[in-house]
This record gives structure tokens, C-alpha cells and sequence, in this order.
């Protein structure tokens, strides 16, 4: 069941996010498998990572692409336990 609030699978859409990658994942190409995965476009807006990396990346993101494809990477990210903070749901085709 989507967790978006759109119900038209083939809608390209832009979806404005916080996540926290914790530690443990760092060596991780999480934010790779995003694009290469679920075919989406990742636009960072902002980061921010210790230079030790000791603790979590935040990164505000935004996610463009197919809304079905969005709703998958959103459950691989949850699947890893990553944090996701949803700001915004933008439908970039009408």
C-alpha cells in the first residue's frame, strides 16, 4: 500500500526528503543504489557529515522520478532502517 499520498502509479513526481543515513551504512553506496536501482534523479539540497564520519549524514534530498518507483526506494531506505523525513509531494507531469 502507498505510504504517497497520490494513487496514479505512473505519475512523474518530485518528492522532497530528509533522511539520516546512520554510521554503520557509510560504506554503503545507499544514495547510489537510489539512482541506479529505482532509475530516479537525486538532487541534494544539503548535507551534513562529520569529517569522522563518528555519527549519522543527514542529507535533504529531492526525488524525481516515477511515483511507483519513488515509493520503492523509500521502502529499500526504510528496509536499512534510515530515517526519512517527507516535506513534499510535487507532481511535475498533469
Amino acid at each position: 500500500m502507498s505510504n504517497l499520498p497520490l494513487t496514479k502509479a505512473d505519475r512523474q513526481v518530485s518528492y522532497s526528503v530528509d533522511i539520516n543515513i546512520p554510521q554503520r551504512l557509510h560504506q554503503n553506496p545507499v544514495l547510489a543504489n537510489l539512482i541506479s536501482n529505482y532509475d530516479l534523479i537525486v538532487n541534494f539540497h544539503a548535507a551534513v557529515l562529520d569529517r569522522k564520519a563518528t555519527g549519522g549524514g543527514w542529507f535533504n534530498l529531492s526525488l524525481e522520478g516515477d511515483l511507483q518507483d519513488i515509493e520503492q526506494a523509500l521502502n529499500y531506505l526504510r528496509d536499512l532502517e534510515i530515517e526519512i523525513f517527507p516535506h513534499a509531494l510535487v507532481s511535475i507531469n498533469e
